[in-house]
């Protein structure tokens, strides 16, 4: 029962995220104009912006549901570091939870410069941590994994991660389209100059994004080579590719929504399939499957 509700919670983070990238792409985070209900009903006015933002809202209750009744199993089931993670992961709900109805109070969007980009980016950080605390809880409630996983996954979730983070910082501070309809080049440039901090940012993102693409295509390379971990290898590679294409198609499209909403979906997906992965190294898995061998 456990790894199925912490599995719920998974799927339904997941696409709470990937709606609420929706969400803001279309500029419907004020659809609903008093929180916790819409319009002061649970059946708002029959409008698009409305209808995105409620719906997002009723998922993110339908989540927050599964992750309550996840915490609840598993204090009354399991013992260690998987009640940790999930009460963690409740508890940073109820913090996004609140947060969301301050948002809606002060309408973010009257917020101007950094405190606008660090108020819209909250939410989606906070919904980052609550989806890698919960897949690491599923992958730990595995106690004696079967092998050793390669420690290599613990420093790609490192540089995904922190490519991730940089990603909502681009997207949300509108520097998505800060280098011009090109790519490789940016403004015409290698190196563009740095005018403005939504250029540089954009130009780091990038950088990262060659990081993420070497390192785990190297990997992938020498997994085949060596005819060992080939299949993970090939997957979190064709992932890193399939987020790396779709970025591309932003950039040379100028922010088709579909593209930005994609994006943003094999992202989530890639971090999570390498936090799943990379969770023995992070939860010392690989330290008892090694005391269990000299046992």
């Amino acid at each position: 029962m456990n790894k199925i509700l912490i599995g719920l919670s998974i799927a339904f983070t997941y696409i709470l995220m990937v709606v609420g990238n929706v969400v803001t792409t279309t500029g419907s985070g004020l659809g609903c104009p008093d929180w916790p209900l819409c319009y002061g009903t649970v059946v708002p006015p029959l409008q698009i912006q409305t209808w995105i933002e409620w719906s997002h809202r009723l998922l993110g209750g339908a989540t927050g549901l599964f992750i309550l009744g996840a915490t609840v199993s598993v204090w009354l089931t399991a013992k260690g570091p998987v009640r940790a993670l999930t009460m963690s992961a409740l508890g940073l709900l109820g913090v996004g939870a609140v947060f969301g109805g301050v948002i809606v109070m002060l309408e973010a969007p009257l917020l101007e410069g950094v405190l606008h980009i660090m108020v819209i980016s909250f939410h989606i950080i906070v919904a980052t941590a609550i989806f890698i605390l919960m897949i690491l809880a599923y992958r730990r409630l595995d106690t004696a994994p079967a092998a050793k996983e390669n420690s290599v996954y613990t420093v790609m979730f490192a540089i995904i991660l922190l490519q991730v983070i940089l990603g909502i910082f681009v997207r949300y501070s509108q520097a998505a389209m800060a280098c011009s309809a090109e790519f490789p080049l940016c403004n015409g440039q290698v190196i563009p100059e740095f005018a403005e901090p939504g250029i540089a940012l954009h130009f780091v993102h990038r950088l990262m994004a060659y990081v993420v693409f070497f390192f785990t295509g190297g990997y992938m390379i020498k997994a085949i080579k060596d005819k060992s971990d080939v299949a993970n290898s090939v997957i979190t590679f064709s992932l890193v590719v399939a987020q790396g294409a779709v970025g591309i198609g932003i950039v040379h499209s100028g922010m088709f929504l579909p593209l930005i909403v994609g994006h943003g979906a094999f992202g989530f997906l890639l971090l999570g399939w390498v936090a799943y992965r990379s969770a023995p190294g992070l939860l010392g898995f690989n330290m008892l499957v090694q005391e269990e061998a000299r046992a």
